[in-house]
């Protein structure tokens, strides 16, 4: 017996005087069961979920555009959201969506969500950056850098034109009908576009700045449609904010019945544009400091207006003389309506709000 003891402490110690075989990899896995018992049960390799869905979001960094799905009522895989990671595309469509409104997709972690309003309003864009990469060479860019862009962009219009041509076709329905819905009037007002309002009666163009649709509990819903205008209200000449609301509608209205609609549905906007610009180069020619005759009636301002029958007198005309560059480049936006007095000799502006 001691012997056979002995024997086996020594074979033991020989054992542990070499190095063992390092273990296997071992792949661990943990079941998740939902308690709802609504899912089936799956397994994962992370015990939590919450590590789980860290692992995840790191590993997907490194990919051009990750294109989230969920279920819908349908039972089908629909586009949750999409998030573009590439630098190249991130540059592009920084491009194309400069100046919109309310708008930095850096805060939004370069993520957008159905139905995509900024990317429909700026798909013509797209295209033209697409179309000068593809024909232009004298862009700046070295060979590689033109290359590289070329490949991003066209592998982005590829990915968006799946997501974007259902609101791309509507809008295009939209102007071949004259006829939209109410769920979906932010397709005619994407910010710079220049529409047709009405002050007190007299047509103006402005320009628009931002959209918005609010739905008040308990009331119907309506779209505030911001824009600018070039106003003179006695004392400043220069752009000026206003509003207009658009209220819930059923089933279609036409655009031109709207209380504002883009010029580019009216019938001639070409000519309309014209016009508008003649009207506004009128308005230009007035700002300064002009001394008119008129002959008619002055009407006083008080507790009690009255007006009183005057012989020649002379009108001073106070304009804000706007010289800088910035006026000239704008010039489009000279569009004021404009009227003519009952009075025989002096032709004066209608302002707006």
């Amino acid at each position: 017996m001691a012997t056979t003891i002995a024997t086996t402490t020594a074979t033991t110690q020989a054992v542990s005087d070499h190095a063992l075989p390092r273990e296997p990899d071992v792949t661990r896995l943990y079941r998740h069961d939902c308690k709802y018992e609504c899912c089936p049960s799956r397994w994962s390799k992370y015990d939590t979920v919450s590590d789980e869905q860290l692992s995840l979001e790191s590993k997907i960094l490194s990919d051009p555009i990750v294109h989230r799905h969920h279920f819908d009522d349908d039972k089908k895989w629909v586009t949750a959201s999409f998030t573009i990671n590439s630098r190249v595309m991130r540059s592009i469509l920084s491009e194309a969506l400069d100046g919109y409104q309310d708008l930095d997709m850096g805060l939004l972690n370069w993520t957008f969500f159905p139905p995509y309003i900024p990317l429909v309003h700026r798909w013509d864009k797209l295209l033209i950056l697409h179309l000068r990469l593809a024909v232009k060479k004298d862009l700046g860019l070295s060979p590689e850098e033109r290359e590289m862009k070329l490949t991003a962009i066209g592998q982005l219009m590829s990915f968006l034109k799946l997501l974007l041509t259902p609101s791309v076709s509507a809008f295009a329905e939209t102007r071949r009908t004259g006829k939209i819905a109410f769920d979906i009037v932010w397709q005619i007002f994407p910010p710079g576009e220049l529409v047709v309002t009405d002050f007190f009666g007299v047509k103006g163009v402005c320009r628009v700045l931002k959209y918005k649709k609010k739905t008040p509990r308990g009331e119907p819903a309506y779209w505030v449609i911001t824009m600018e205008y070039v106003d003179w209200n006695g004392e400043r000449c220069g752009l000026t904010e206003t509003k207009c609301l658009i209220y819930e509608f059923e089933g279609f209205q036409r655009v031109l019945s709207l209380p504002v609609y883009p010029v580019s549905f009216v019938e001639d906007p070409a000519g309309w544009k014209e016009r508008a610009t003649e009207r506004g180069r009128k308005f230009e020619q007035l700002r300064g400091y002009h001394f008119l005759s008129y002959n008619g009636t002055k009407v006083l301002m008080g507790e009690q207006a009255e007006e009183r029958p005057v012989g020649l007198c002379y009108i001073l005309l106070e304009m804000l003389v706007m010289t800088d560059e910035r006026s000239r480049s704008r010039a489009e936006l000279w569009w004021m309506p404009m009227h003519t007095t009952g009075a025989a000799t002096l032709s004066s502006p209608h302002y707006g709000r």
